[in-house]
């Protein structure tokens, strides 16, 4: 037996990898008092046990070690403990995040025969969806049925949302319906608020309003949690008018809007820069006795801020002290970002000390705010000794940091220094990401190092790291400006086939090109082309293959594409009217050679 125990022991350290999610389902405790750990022994009596199960199915084990000696300690009991101690051994599990061992520590059971209830079905299917494994949580749905037990609300509402977390709402809405359709189980007002919480998350706020309206209709009466998740979604489509008359619908019918609620309609007026409607908002908060939380506050320094309205923020700050709502690292790093979006990068580093000062420890992206700050005014120098500091302040450094200060080396034309610093950033352990990879071709095309940059795109290919529009977009201008748009075309006329679809700016860079080495009529067919797939010219297409005809000498072409293109409310840009404006004859030319006639006309046409 004492065999038995260890390799089951070795089985659950196997299934101990960190989660990658979080629980949404039930409350932790947020206890701070130490726990003292649990070691069973002989001398444990059937009662201690008990009592510790109950005990730990509220806040978890200290150590999963502890949980599985438990377990090891259960199974050697005769007659065995009833059932809902090994269902509480299990959502202590779920308390720890350790769902991946609660299911084998179930699977287990169900090898051994051990009795299961309903509560130990709903438990293992919670954690099957928190493991993303909602194949075998289904197929526990049919378990239940063959062990005479009764599917319930919980059961339900927990496989709902974990299809909604999967991102299929569809499924999600179709089971919803089905159990309605066939009366499987009564709906409460927790699976309505879940179905329309999803929802709402996939955009389908209207679909989730039919639904509220449905609910009601069925004599579920919907609470605030119900009535925020639609308010909320409105005000992210910015339809902040239906969102307010939605608060007034559930107030007139008695269900009271929270500071969750308040603070959806705040962003979603704030986005909108209906600053006196924010106003009213606050004092009806005020009315209402509704205070306003530290989110409140920080969707109020972040609006100040975006608006470039930095002492109002600080005003913001100063009454969250004044209320005893301690600003948090959010708050300053939101205040850093308003200054260094005005160029006051002095100002946000007082802010990145005036955390310290307060107690607040900065985390990484309170410097990559600074260190942005910095590139952005070509001073790589501060950015580095910032990069330098980190590390001294226990942080460390992510790719952001590290893609942040190369592109502000390139700006600077330090090649050599780019090379230094992406080879310390894979050093640590950064690995370049989507963003790294752009701004390294970007960076090396701009500088001219073309044949270091094709290099860079061949091994990115290699290892398919560049299924990006805009990666190849980059390259595909970067070759087309120097000189090399046979390549340029190539790349162009592989992207459907590498699933990528080009978009506005890849055709309107290989129009440029195109143009720029006199192919006019290869332009036009790729003009052609483009409106053919559905990617509509803009303002820049129009002017590049205009600008294309008179280098061309093609007037009259030149006339079809202007009127085309004011027939699309576009107009000529400076360089278009400036090419034009030159085609007019220059007062010292105009006694000394004839001006053609078509071309004078076609360009004081254009003037006109």
């Amino acid at each position: 037996m004492a065999g038995m125990l260890v390799k089951r022991g070795a089985l659950f350290h196997a299934f101990t990898c960190s989660s990658l999610f979080h629980s949404h389902f039930l409350p932790f405790s947020t206890n701070s008092e130490p726990k003292r750990p649990f070691i069973p022994s002989s001398s444990t009596t059937h009662p201690q046990l008990q009592q510790l199960l109950y005990e730990k199915s509220k806040v978890g084990f200290n150590k999963l070690d502890d949980a599985l000696e438990v377990f090891d300690k259960m199974l050697q009991i005769k007659p065995l403990l009833p059932v809902i101690k090994f269902s509480q051994l299990l959502t202590a599990l779920v308390r720890m995040k350790e769902y991946s061992v609660a299911v084998s520590m179930f699977r287990e059971m169900r090898v051994l025969s051990i009795p299961v209830d309903i509560v130990t079905f709903n438990t293992i299917i919670h954690s099957c969806c928190h493991l993303n494994t909602l194949d075998y949580a289904f197929s526990l749905l049919a378990g239940i049925i063959k062990s005479g037990w009764v599917p319930d609300v919980f059961t339900y509402t927990t496989l709902i949302k974990g299809l909604l977390s999967q991102d299929k709402p569809l499924e999600a809405d179709h089971l919803f319906r089905k159990l309605i359709r066939f009366r499987e189980i009564q709906p409460n007002v927790v699976m309505y608020s879940t179905i329309i919480d999803g929802l709402c998350k996939t955009s389908n706020t209207s679909t989730a309003l039919k639904l509220l309206r449905k609910m009601e209709n069925l004599g579920c009466r919907p609470n605030a949690i119900t009535y925020t998740s639609i308010i909320d979604s409105l005000c992210k489509e910015r339809r902040v008018d239906n969102a307010l008359d939605l608060v007034s619908v559930m107030t007139h019918k008695g269900i009271s809007p929270n500071v969750i609620t308040y603070n959806s309609l705040l962003q979603g007026l704030c986005s909108s820069g209906r600053w006196e409607d924010t106003e009213r908002l606050l004092t009806e908060m005020g009315v209402r006795n509704i205070p306003s939380d530290l989110h409140t506050y920080n969707i109020l320094v972040d609006a100040y801020c975006k608006e470039g309205r930095t002492k109002d923020a600080q005003d913001v700050i100063d009454i969250m002290i004044e209320k005893s709502v301690p600003p948090d690292v959010i708050t300053y790093n939101t205040l850093m970002d308003g200054f260094c979006l005005r160029g006051k990068t002095s100002r946000a580093l007082e802010i990145l000390n005036t955390m310290r000062n307060n107690g607040i420890a900065p985390d990484c992206y309170s410097f990559n705010i600074l260190i942005n700050g910095y590139c952005k005014r070509q001073e790589v120098d501060k950015a580095i000794n910032l990069l330098r500091q980190m590390p001294v302040e226990g942080i460390k450094a992510d790719v952001q940091t590290y893609s942040t200060i190369i592109h502000g080396l390139f700006q600077m034309g330090r090649h050599n220094d780019v090379h230094n610093l992406f080879h310390e950033m894979l050093k640590k352990g950064n690995k370049p990401d989507i963003v790294t990879c752009r701004i390294l071709l970007d960076g090396l095309f701009k500088n001219r190092y073309i044949d270091e940059a094709i290099s860079l795109f061949r091994m990115m290919e290699c290892k398919d790291t560049v299924h990006d529009i805009q990666i190849h977009t980059i390259v595909i201008d970067g070759l087309c400006k120097n000189g090399k748009l046979y390549e340029a075309r190539n790349i162009f006329d592989k992207l459907a086939s590498r699933g990528l679809q080009p978009n506005v700016i890849t055709h309107n860079i290989m129009i440029r090109g195109l143009c720029q080495e006199g192919l006019f009529e290869e332009a036009k067919i790729l003009l052609s082309e483009m409106e053919t797939s559905g990617c509509l010219p803009d303002d820049v297409t129009y002017n590049t293959i205009i600008r294309g005809s008179l280098l061309n000498k093609r007037y009259e072409e030149a006339v079809v594409l202007i009127e085309n293109m004011r027939a699309h409310n576009f107009s000529a840009d400076a360089s278009t009217t400036s090419m034009v404006v030159d085609l007019l004859p220059k007062e010292e030319q105009k006694e000394q050679e004839e001006q053609d006639p078509a071309v004078l006309a076609f360009a004081k046409w254009f003037l006109q």
